[in-house]
């Protein structure tokens, strides 16, 4: 035997604990650091509760989607176990998590919404989906962001090689619903957008019912005009610019125009003063 080698040995073995915890010191062992710093996927979330809520959001914004089990297509299979509606499904994966999957660059109408309830042609969107995917073998494809602020992976799903998101824009039960960075297929899901409106199908056989920012409830207090607005005369200005939204636990918050969430949050109602908002039972965002 070596001794010199067998001292060697020895040495190593005794620093190597020292090594591995200067890499654990400077992020090499800490995966969540480096997917915070990728810029891919949010740090923190608004929409979460307080307390042990925000820190099981916290660690789902930051937990790494599924690993891809679909070969050299880039995409990640899955099984669909339940469809919450058209646009929003709960699938499996290959190491048994469950996720939440949100079809990304459209928007179908609501089917359970807390206040506006079912919408127009909602329930059609939910079933179709539900018809399609259920059940179903599904490959995901991912764009620049891969999560939501609710810890939803972010994707464009297929079923027998056929794209989801663009089926339900066809059929008229969606609307293109654009969130940079995700953008990807922008341009081809407008016309086939465009080619369902000039044939009248689906959510545009109803005259202004789809809007920019969604979809016209009707009647009541959450009534909206054209540009997503209550009416002026609910109003104590002209131009209201405070945004109320009620995200899917049934939290009503409220954005201030500079808000870190401001841009992206879609409006429900309008306010012109905190204590409109407030008085309406909303929160303050937090950020």
């Amino acid at each position: 035997m070596n001794i010199r080698k067998v001292r060697v040995f020895y040495r190593f073995r005794k620093i190597l604990p020292l090594l591995f915890l200067l890499l654990y010191l400077t992020g090499c062992g800490n995966p969540a650091a480096k997917l915070e710093s990728s810029g891919n996927i949010p740090a923190q979330t608004e929409g979460a509760a307080d307390g042990a809520q925000v820190n099981q959001a916290a660690e789902k914004l930051n937990r790494e989607v599924p690993a891809d089990t679909a070969g050299d297509s880039g995409r990640i299979a899955a099984t669909v176990i339940k469809v919450v509606d058209g646009d929003t499904f709960d699938a499996r994966f290959a190491d048994g998590s469950v996720e939440r999957v949100r079809l990304i660059l459209i928007d179908t109408p609501e089917t359970k919404h807390p206040r506006i309830g079912e919408q127009p042609f909602g329930k059609e969107a939910s079933d179709f989906t539900a018809k399609l995917l259920t059940g179903k073998k599904v490959e995901l494809e991912l764009d620049v962001q891969e999560r939501d602020q609710y810890g939803r992976i972010l994707a464009y799903a297929y079923v027998g090689g056929k794209m989801v998101n663009k089926l339900l824009l066809e059929k008229g039960l969606a609307r293109v619903a654009v969130f940079p960075p995700n953008t990807k297929y922008v341009d081809e899901f407008r016309e086939i957008q465009d080619e369902a409106r000039k044939k009248g199908i689906g959510i545009w056989s109803i005259e202004n019912y789809v809007k920019e920012d969604g979809f016209q409830s009707g009647g009541g207090k959450g009534q909206t005009g054209e540009d997503g607005r209550r009416p002026s005369e609910e109003k104590s200005c002209q131009n209201p610019t405070i945004k109320g939204n009620i995200n899917s636990r049934g939290e009503k918050i409220y954005h201030l125009p500079g808000g870190r969430y401001y841009d992206v949050t879609k409006a429900e109602e309008w306010f012109c003063t905190e204590e409109e908002a407030m008085k309406e039972g909303y929160r303050k965002s937090k950020q």
